[in-house]
């Protein structure tokens, strides 16, 4: 009888078309403060489920990789400059975190292996650029001159100019987006291609262009998860984000 209950039970939960898919999963490198992260993408999609990279066990993340349907990459501390071969600039870097850039080099390694869709905020887009072969801009105050993209106490603004195929996507060939980062790309990496610029000429946005090998990377310089959430320059990015959560593998 017992048996007989059970069965009828899981037709019901199983065998309705009513059941809500289940929801995507994403992988974070590092949670935010505040979550900003997680707040910014439950915004447009409440089923998403979020687990953080950062201090879990080599099993429980590989299990997770295994699983997951989309991944981050946040921003935080300095890349150490011995990863693209500017050891003699270290004194120019801030706080470093050495397990936390070979956490983030592996993933990128683990994205493109598994063929997980990928987005890189500031140090994220930063990451992924030396990921690839690419290097930076150290320190932008004293290798450029430029001052617009950091100040003392919280996010600077500046404008952004958006080359064709994302000024379409944005709905915007110009805006103004939040910045917090004394480092940037200096040389781009092969496979990326430069999506947005500021007038200091630092790159602040790029995309992966060969989709034989990787079906989705966007990173983007400024921080979309603590702007307004119907701001073109931060509801756009999330949605082409989550519009991309298909694994391929």
């Amino acid at each position: 009888m017992k048996f007989l209950i059970l069965i009828i039970i899981t037709s019901l939960f199983f065998g309705c078309s009513t059941v809500p898919e289940k929801g995507k999963s994403v992988l974070i490198s590092m949670y935010y403060p505040n979550n900003s992260y997680q707040n910014w993408l439950l915004h447009f999609d409440s089923t998403l489920t979020f687990y953080q990279a950062y201090g879990l066990s080599a099993d429980s993340l590989e299990k997770i990789l295994a699983e997951v349907d989309g991944m981050i990459l946040t921003g935080g501390k300095d890349i150490h400059p011995s990863r693209y071969e500017k050891d003699s600039s270290v004194a120019q870097c801030g706080p470093i975190d050495a397990y936390r850039d070979s956490l983030e080099l592996a993933l990128v390694e683990h994205s493109f292996k598994r063929k997980i869709p990928l987005l890189g905020g500031c140090r994220g887009m930063q990451l992924l650029n030396v990921a690839k072969g690419g290097s930076l801009i150290v320190d932008i105050p004293s290798e450029i001159g430029s001052s617009i993209h950091q100040q003392e106490k919280g996010d600077a603004y500046h404008m952004v100019y958006c080359h064709p195929w994302l000024a379409k996507v944005l709905e915007k060939d110009s805006a103004e987006v939040n910045s917090n980062h004394h480092q940037a790309i200096d040389e781009l990496a092969d496979g990326f291609k430069v999506l947005a610029h500021s007038k200091d000429s630092i790159i602040e946005s790029f995309y992966w262009e060969d989709k034989s090998t990787h079906p989705f990377i966007i990173g983007v310089q400024w921080h979309p998860e603590r702007m307004d959430r119907e701001n073109p320059m931060a509801a756009n990015i999330a949605r082409i984000y989550l519009n991309n959560l298909e694994r391929t593998d």
